[in-house]
């Protein structure tokens, strides 16, 4: 047995058995668990296989990722091993087994790309599908979830990312328009800016990039959140992420800064001032309570620095490096009503008096007058219904 283009995954046992047709060091318990787990479809034998080969980062994984084309010999070699790989699997009838259920832990994307890959019937056919997989989604864990999350350990997937809809913010309009035309040149390959996204608290911040992810991931938009102790990854992340074929938002929330911390000027370096140019296919978006990220105080303006206006600017050069500063206000009061009528309307139940007062009564003991109070109220109403 030998593979030449998908070589790396005979360094799976479980892989190694099936290919070999050897039936009686087949690790069932592997085999179970990703069906239980992962699987998608019902065949999870072919599709252990399958899911190896989409997520296996070979050269035609890399080529196809970068957007450039293979050439005839490249294409012809993969093949012939894909051809090996089906022959062995329609050879091999040691595992039969019905998952209990398929469960939406994956994109929508990855989960159609696999589905359409285990119904292959040839290699030509499945080269076909394989390519569109690496061309569109990438391999492994960027292919999987159109959410991430950054740790000092690495990438994970976040399996159930928030819903929220544009549909759902009230009275963003300017906020939205902006977001998405700026994430529509994004995702066209054109000019695009970082963003900070500062005001008051329960304004709709966090809850706009949540909403682009929604709007755009079927478009090739991700979002990976990175904790504040992960900034200084920034510029191992854009190594990684500059060969992939998604568009990818890093995602800052409630940032700030006191003046020692170092993270700020990592930050700083990574979005403007390195070496290196920074990926076409990455952006910065920060959520923060402050419009300046570095926290200052009257001291910082009165004395203390011999050159004072240069200390001053320090500060204030990190969120001019956004290219776009959206300002979120908290409502007015008839702004705040506005927003619990349009909820309740949605569920058809129409305001009157009553509900103005409890409404109002509500933003005044729990959060103040915003529309994550407004959003609050609104649920707390309807379960009283």
């Amino acid at each position: 047995m030998k593979l030449t283009v998908f070589y790396k995954i005979l360094n799976n046992n479980t892989i190694s058995s099936i290919l070999n047709k050897d039936e009686n060091s087949l690790d069932i318990s592997t085999l179970i668990e990703f069906a239980e787990l992962e699987s998608v479809t019902d065949d999870p034998l072919k599709e252990f296989v399958i899911t190896k080969l989409a997520d296996d980062e070979n050269v035609l994984a890399k080529i196809l990722g970068r957007g450039a084309s293979i050439g005839d010999d490249l294409k012809n070699i993969a093949i012939a091993d894909l051809n090996y790989v089906l022959s062995a699997l329609n050879n091999l009838s040691a595992f039969s087994y019905i998952p209990s259920e398929h469960k939406a832990h994956f994109c929508n994307e990855y989960t159609r790309s696999i589905r359409a890959m285990v119904k292959a019937k040839t290699a030509d056919e499945l080269f076909e599908l394989l390519c569109k997989h690496y061309k569109t989604l990438g391999t492994g864990i960027f292919a999987r979830y159109t959410a991430l999350l950054c740790s000092k350990d690495g990438l994970s997937g976040i399996e159930n990312p928030d819903t929220t809809s544009f549909n759902e913010l009230i009275g963003l309009e300017h906020i939205k328009k902006t977001l998405t035309d700026n994430t529509e040149l994004f995702l066209s390959g054109k000019k695009a800016n970082n963003v900070l996204l500062f005001g008051d608290r329960g304004t709709g911040k966090s809850s706009c990039v949540k909403a682009l992810l929604n709007k755009y991931h079927e478009q090739g938009l991700r979002v990976i959140e990175l904790p504040k102790n992960c900034i200084t990854l920034i510029p191992d992340l854009y190594k990684e992420l500059s060969s992939k074929p998604q568009k990818f938002i890093l995602y800052l929330d409630d940032l700030s800064f006191e003046k020692h911390e170092p993270e700020y000027r990592s930050l700083k370096v990574s979005m403007e001032g390195q070496l290196g140019s920074i990926p076409q296919n990455v952006l910065i978006f920060a959520t923060s309570n402050r419009r300046h990220l570095i926290k200052e105080n009257w001291k910082d303006r009165e004395g203390g620095d011999v050159h004072a206006g240069d200390n001053m600017q320090e500060m204030l050069s990190l969120s001019e490096r956004f290219g776009i500063s959206l300002v979120f206000s908290a409502p007015n009061q008839r702004e705040y009503l506005d927003i619990v009528k349009e909820l309740l309307s949605r569920k058809g139940i129409e305001i009157n008096d009553e509900i103005e007062k409890k409404a109002i009564a509500w933003q005044m003991n729990y959060g103040g007058r915003t529309p994550r109070c407004a959003s609050q109220f609104a649920a707390a109403y309807r379960n009283e219904e």
